[in-house]
């Protein structure tokens, strides 16, 4: 593996559970993948001669330790795989003061046609390139409850609208419905970045809205605070979605266990009737005041089991 980029924690990159916020991890880990795609000749403006253009179609993410203000964070890796359908690239956030993995990131990147939105093929030249720089996925970089198996495609917007409840004090469940607009996609009318659209809105939330808003903390009966610390994140692009398309958003509990929750949220075009993109989260329960992981709280729990749905896993 090599270093690809390194970079100080500041304090506005420190949310409300006192630590480094999710984003700034994948912040990090982005600029280090679009330095290696720009070497092997897959950089912003690669495809672009055949109208083509490369997205990012799945990112995997495994928090390992949680990072604090002036600690020297450096991002090191390489390719892991490539073919046809994409380059896959792993990476690892490091503090090598303290040698230890502060978070590990597989991520797949791929062209798209830029009028349809759907796959193209890799470069023969491309896929060499990265063949010829491949590394070893190492243990503690490996998934742990989220596999990296292709999801599972026959869940119907119809199944969970009919199955799923909404709670008012848990983003997680929340449900969004919307019309993608124009000005949100591009001169062919695709939408490119369908991250940002699992909770609404067509854009990632700045610094600023991320510290105001986010992550969210609870007060349990007992007056214990508590909060949801990111153990394991996967995000998969499925089909591209256009404007005026209409898109609907709905997330539940795939897996429960005495301290982590593994939600799954869906994005589905309900003009097409297909599923859009895939994002899986899985979360502890956080003591925010001993700063441990503690059992899901009774009464937390209790109004999350209703959205307990293994069998769409």
């Amino acid at each position: 593996m090599r270093t690809f980029d390194s970079s100080p924690v500041l304090d506005s990159e420190i949310d409300h559970l006192g630590h480094m916020n999710v984003r700034f991890y994948a912040e990090r880990s982005q600029r280090a993948n679009q330095t290696l795609l720009t070497e092997l000749g897959l950089g912003p403006d690669a495809g672009a001669d055949q109208g083509q253009r490369p997205t990012q179609t799945d990112s995997y993410t495994r928090y390992q330790r949680e990072q604090f203000a002036g600690a020297t964070l450096a991002v090191n890796g390489g390719v892991i795989d490539a073919g046809a359908g994409g380059v896959q690239a792993y990476f690892e956030l490091v503090n090598p003061a303290k040698d230890e993995i502060a978070a590990t990131f597989i991520i797949t990147t791929a062209l798209t046609d830029r009028a349809t939105g759907e796959l193209a093929t890799l470069p023969e030249a491309v896929q060499a390139s990265a063949q010829a720089r491949r590394i070893a996925l190492p243990a503690h970089g490996r998934p742990r409850t989220i596999g990296l198996t292709p999801p599972r495609l026959d869940v119907t917007h119809a199944e969970l609208a009919a199955r799923l409840s909404e709670s008012p004090d848990d983003p997680m469940s929340r449900r969004s419905e919307w019309t993608v607009p124009a000005e949100a996609c591009d001169e062919n009318g695709v939408l490119a970045d369908v991250g940002a659209m699992m909770f609404g809105g067509f854009r990632m939330p700045s610094a600023d809205e991320m510290r105001q808003w986010g992550p969210m903390t609870f007060a349990t009966e007992g007056a214990q605070r508590v909060g949801w610390a990111s153990l394991e994140t996967r995000m998969v692009r499925v089909s591209p979605a256009r404007a005026g398309d209409q898109l609907s958003s709905l997330g539940a509990e795939i897996g429960l266990h005495a301290k982590v929750r593994h939600t799954r949220r869906w994005l589905f075009n309900t003009t097409t009737g297909r599923l859009v993109s895939l994002n899986d989260n899985v979360n502890i329960a956080l003591d925010l005041d001993a700063r441990r992981a503690i059992d899901i709280p009774a009464d937390i729990r209790r109004q999350i089991e209703a959205r307990h749905v293994p069998e769409f896993a």
